[in-house]
């Protein structure tokens, strides 16, 4: 009987669900360590925190202070978890958590799709323990939720590839796309990479009701696309100094004039975003690789893949949205879908002819995986707190005396005000300066300068502004050790974050 359930046993195991069952845990398990950090938000983080705590529901809709922009749909569910839980960390976090364990659950269901062996295990570690992919699921940015509607549309696009699809397949993709533009900006490209193939399909089948069904569905798209860009959208578009901020990440007009800025752009998404530290000639070639497996096997799905760049590539060129850097953290599951391709190629189609084949997959993957996987399981155990505020701020506010004065700079300004009465400093007037006045160093000197004669100034540096040889940290200690005397320096361990406190009476 005993041997009987031992063989039944083996007969319902498998070595590849067990490590799927691994890789999905290890993968939640390092987002939840990243989250569980509790870092202090560091300024792009506190810049949008403060929109969404010091605005109503209402407000949300209009131009984000700081020169903010994010999905609205994304702004009202932060909104609606800061009205229900506070402003906590951990509660503004909360949604890109969710979002980062729902894309990793995704993933391999989308990967599996397409792959099996150890191509789909190869994808679906690389995904589980991508750095960048860790990291932003525990940021209060919605770049994490891109990756996970990218994946959800190309799941709800998949029946609609095949032969038996039906008007159901319709509805969800509709109503799907509908949400997705609501939530992640780069879902539209998404989606214009899924309609265009889908309508090539339905327009070769010739077949009425899926001719229909294909235009209504593209029609409410663009009539929702419409709605999004009356009530959210426009701001972003209007915004000059966002476009001026990111206009190294629009492809140079004509192409030509700057080459190099191709290969930058590729190796800084293989590098910062997949994590991959290998030579991008060979990521390259693994790519194309993958590619063609995947045309070979269904060229809709590849079509839509390549449609996805594509679009991407005109709206940077038209300076619509930028290309590269965590705008292109929704690429991600793309490129790691084409390399899971090229290793299941090696596996499965080589097998025959080579036996060494699965072997030199198998080394591939891993190969790949070593740097993303080591830097990861590096800040498991020790997390990094760059811009780790609370400390200075707890050593600020247990130092304080009446009539001292503060200088903030300007990296820091949000975080301080987003703190500050959580430490008793809501009161607390402070000089700053403006991010204009980076193009003039010199007028930053103005507000240290209003402080002259103070016996007790603090100045607290974080987001330090660097550009060429000029170092804002550096700028402002230069000006003020000759006119006063440096009493205390703070600076928590692994912190970029810098308090000190000067005497400018003399």
């Amino acid at each position: 009987m005993m041997s009987a359930t031992i063989q039944k046993v083996r007969d319902t195991f498998s070595w590849e669900r067990f490590a799927v069952g691994i890789l999905l845990l290890l993968g939640v398990i390092l987002r939840i360590r990243q989250y569980l950090t509790g870092r202090s938000l560091w300024l792009d983080e506190a810049m949008l925190a403060l929109n969404i705590v010091d605005r109503d529901f209402a407000g949300l809709f209009q131009p984000l202070d700081y020169h903010q922009g994010a999905p609205i749909g994304f702004l009202l569910v932060e909104k609606a978890l800061n009205l229900m839980f506070g402003d906590h960390e951990f509660v503004l976090r909360l949604f890109p958590l969710a979002a980062g364990i729902a894309s990793l659950i995704l993933f391999y269901f989308l990967l599996r799709q397409t792959t099996s062996g150890l191509g789909l295990l190869t994808g679906l570690a690389l995904f589980a323990v991508g750095p960048a992919l860790i990291y932003y699921s525990s940021e209060l940015k919605q770049y994490i939720l891109d990756v996970a509607v990218t994946i959800s549309l190309l799941l709800l696009a998949f029946p609609l590839l095949e032969k038996q699809e039906t008007k159901r397949d319709y509805i969800f993709l509709g109503l799907g796309g509908i949400l997705a533009l609501w939530f992640s900006h780069p879902a539209l490209f998404v989606l214009v990479g899924i309609g265009v193939v889908l309508l090539i399909r339905v327009l070769k089948s010739r077949e009425r009701s899926q001719i229909v069904s294909a235009l209504l569905m593209g029609a409410l798209w663009l009539a929702n696309l419409g709605l999004l860009y009356f009530v959210s959208l426009r701001g972003l578009r209007a915004d000059s100094f966002l476009l001026d901020y990111w206009h190294e990440n629009f492809i140079p007009i004509p192409p030509w004039s700057d080459w190099n800025w191709f290969g930058f752009t590729f190796r800084g998404l293989i590098k910062d975003q997949v994590g991959l530290q290998v030579s991008t000639w060979l990521v390259f070639v693994i790519l194309i690789l993958g590619l063609v497996s995947l045309f070979l096997k269904n060229k809709p799905y590849a079509g839509i893949i390549l449609g996805i760049f594509l679009f991407d590539v005109i709206a940077s060129a038209l300076r619509l949205y930028p290309l590269g850097g965590r705008f292109s953290l929704f690429f991600v599951p793309l490129l790691i879908l084409l390399i899971s391709q090229s290793i299941d190629e090696l596996e499965r189609r080589l097998h025959a002819s080579y036996k060494w084949s699965r072997l030199v997959a198998l080394l591939i993957g891993v190969y790949l995986l070593y740097a993303p996987a080591t830097e990861s399981f590096n800040n498991f155990i020790n997390p990094k707190y760059y811009e780790h505020i609370r400390p200075s701020m707890a050593t600020l506010s247990e130092n304080w005396q009446p009539g001292d004065a503060l200088f903030v700079s300007n990296g820091a300004a949000p975080a301080f005000r987003f703190y500050a009465e959580r430490y008793g400093l809501g009161d607390a007037a402070y000089q700053t300066s403006e991010i204009s006045e980076y193009s003039e160093p010199d007028r930053i000197l103005s507000h240290l300068d209003a402080l002259d004669g103070e016996p007790r100034v603090w100045v607290l540096i974080t987001h330090v502004y660097e550009r060429g040889d000029f170092n804002e940290k550096d700028f402002l200690l230069a000006h003020l050790d000759p006119i006063g005397n440096k009493k205390r320096e703070f600076r928590h361990p692994g912190t970029t974050v810098h308090l000190f406190l000067y005497d400018l009476s003399q």
